[in-house]
């Protein structure tokens, strides 16, 4: 039985939330479970000039997804209509030093690792060369909606069956674990891998060695994105239950939920200063919270872009990047115009 608890109250770990899916190994199968349309972001109201914080790129053209590489300092941005990839250097962020047509129409972004991005497309993954522009094609199963490079060495791919695609280094697709109804978000944390899947508001652990699903709890009443940060703590937003929420532990435990209204959807991490920072674009605000009680605790609160759907955190310096989904440009709110 899983037991959820009443919006807006924050909650501690309790056996009575879990929920063992039972997995099952190279299966096209979906669990036969009620399940929820997927939930998307809410429409964002128009922005007065000059509200949102730091300074704003243009970027007119894009809008469909980004994307942060720590090693080589660069952003990689999917233009709005998914055709296209720009690299561009976060220290000159006002033209790109590459850009790169894609064969089909991207839906979104995986892991963007020592210069090289992945990109999700129909039936396949590319992984894209920031620095050649060379692109190599793994073909997969129905439609990716995730990916993430794991610090193993592995690829996995999440698609809209379900299933998760195990990719080793040499490119070929070792396993494919089965069982979900949608893969939405991958995140891992030290060879910790959970699953958010839309379609069932839920986060799932993954064990990607034996190939099976584990332990998988609800995400509220429409979890939409996932992330995890250096202490192992698995972050997600409820973006139709207005709750942001984290997991944690092995077997993975639900540590809090806490209300956040008007729409919380991407949401970051920042390491430098251990700040969690979610994104709400049913009213074009971006907050800091401080997780070091076990409770969220607000710290601090910006305007964004209109639309801003994407947003990634620099480990390095905690600068903040958002992106508009509708043409408003790319914002940057660096640490000391925090």
């Amino acid at each position: 039985m899983n037991v959820r608890g009443r919006p807006g109250v924050v909650m501690a770990a309790a056996a009575a939330l879990v929920l063992v899916l039972a997995g099952c190994s190279d299966s096209g199968d979906t669990p036969d479970v009620p399940t929820i349309a997927p939930q998307t972001p809410i429409a964002a109201p128009i922005v007065e000039a000059g509200a949102p914080a730091g300074e704003v790129v243009p970027m007119p053209d894009a809008g469909g997804a980004l994307a942060y590489c720590p090693s080589t300092e660069q952003l990689a941005v999917l233009s709005a209509d998914g055709r296209s990839v720009e690299f561009r250097p976060t220290a000159a962020l006002t033209s790109p030093t590459r850009t790169v047509e894609l064969s089909d129409k991207a839906s979104g972004f995986g892991t963007f690792a020592d210069g090289v991005l992945q990109v999700l497309i129909p039936s396949a993954l590319l992984t894209v060369d920031s620095a050649t522009g060379d692109v190599v094609r793994t073909d997969l199963p129905g439609t990716p909606l995730s990916a993430v490079l794991t610090s193993q060495g592995q690829t996995l791919v999440g698609n809209d069956l379900g299933q998760i695609a195990v990719i080793g280094a040499d490119g070929g697709v070792q396993k494919t674990i089965a069982g979900l109804v949608r893969v939405d978000d991958l995140a891992e944390h030290d060879g910790q891998v959970v699953a958010l899947d839309r379609a069932q508001s839920s986060v799932t652990q993954v064990d990607v060695a034996d190939g099976d699903l584990g332990v998988a709890l609800r995400s509220g009443d429409g979890a939409t994105n996932l992330t995890v940060d250096h202490f192992g703590r698995f972050l997600s937003t409820d973006t139709k239950g207005g709750e942001f929420l984290a997991f944690s532990g092995d077997p993975l435990v639900n540590k809090f939920r806490y209300p956040v209204p008007f729409g919380p959807y991407a949401v970051g991490y920042d390491d430098t200063q251990n700040l969690a920072w979610v994104a709400t674009t049913g009213d074009n605000k971006v907050t800091a919270y401080e997780l070091a009680t076990g409770t969220p605790v607000q710290t601090r609160q910006f305007t964004t872009v209109g639309q801003a759907d994407s947003i990634v955190v620099d480990p390095g310096n905690g600068t903040v990047y958002l992106l508009s989904a509708r043409g408003e440009g790319l914002q940057v709110i660096s640490s000391d115009q925090q």
